[in-house]
């Protein structure tokens, strides 16, 4: 049954695209000779991309105390790939309108929850493996999209699911299993590939719910960040404990996760600063 679902995908003629800049930048960075300046330059020719690219190295965000002032600075400091996370990631959310009423899907909450995973993935990463820290973000950002694709244009579905997590008690990928035969991890990845995305990103959405059971680094990144921003809350005290379902964590996680309580709240501020940067960028 799923080639028929991915079918109906795919006569979706409303169905988000990607600006060309996305694409560019990703074929450029298959390319091992592609020069800081040649990347710039590329950047520059989508005019509202640089800006926003400016704006966010700018931005509390990454917090750095000098000002950058042009593309080619920002591409030589950052690197090439968080560039690249930062085309894909500003691209994907200006291509949902924060204005459409979906049923029974807030798009600005799904934004907020999708931007705390992705500050959360990032923060995981740069104590795991800091290579992965801008892939872990944006996969971070990404790992729902599938059920925006659901909620617009599939809303009867949408519905079904998330009745039975409210009759039932149960997450929403576990009312999926009982009510679908694809869930929003396989859509989103769908899409991703349709996007041309590359694919450490898709395999990441893909899998961000079999986290504990693959031995995929970013999924099990981004399922642990899904899991603490779903589960942890304060206490009536104000202090954050280890949810029971991080006891089945990865083994590479499980010495920072002993420490959520001393750097998990001090991660609030820095989730806040992302959702203002890129909720104000969608609106532009």
């Amino acid at each position: 049954m799923k080639p028929d679902f991915f079918q109906q995908i795919d006569r979706i003629r409303e169905l988000p695209t990607l600006p060309v800049i996305v694409l560019k930048v990703n074929q450029m960075l298959q390319n091992l000779e592609t020069t800081a300046d040649q990347l710039s330059r590329v950047i520059e020719t989508d005019q509202a991309m640089a800006v926003k690219i400016l704006k966010l190295v700018n931005s509390s965000f990454y917090g750095f105390q000098s000002k950058i002032s042009s593309i080619n600075s920002a591409v030589i400091i950052l690197g090439f790939n968080t560039i690249q996370h930062a085309v894909v990631s500003l691209s994907v959310m200006k291509s949902f309108s924060l204005k459409k009423n979906l049923k029974r899907l807030n798009i600005q909450d799904f934004w907020h929850h999708s931007l705390a995973v992705a500050v959360i993935s990032k923060y995981l990463a740069d104590h795991a493996d800091k290579t992965l820290s801008s892939d872990c973000f944006t996969a971070g950002l990404l790992h729902d999209i599938g059920k925006l694709i659901l909620a617009e244009y599939f809303p009867e579905e949408f519905e079904k699911i998330w009745l039975r997590t409210v009759e039932s008690g149960i997450s929403f990928v576990d009312a999926e299993k009982m009510e679908n035969d694809v869930n929003h991890a396989e859509i989103g990845a769908y899409l991703a590939e349709k996007w041309l995305l590359p694919q450490p990103l898709v395999d990441a959405i893909r899998h961000h719910h079999s986290a504990f059971s693959n031995n995929h680094l970013t999924s099990a990144i981004i399922g642990i960040a899904d899991l603490l921003v779903n589960t942890c809350q304060p206490s009536p005290e104000g202090r954050f404990e280890q949810p029971p379902g991080l006891l089945d964590a990865p083994t590479f996680l499980q010495p920072l996760l002993q420490t959520l309580p001393e750097w998990y709240p001090r991660l609030q501020g820095e989730i806040a600063s992302a959702c203002q940067f890129f909720m104000e960028s969608q609106n532009k």
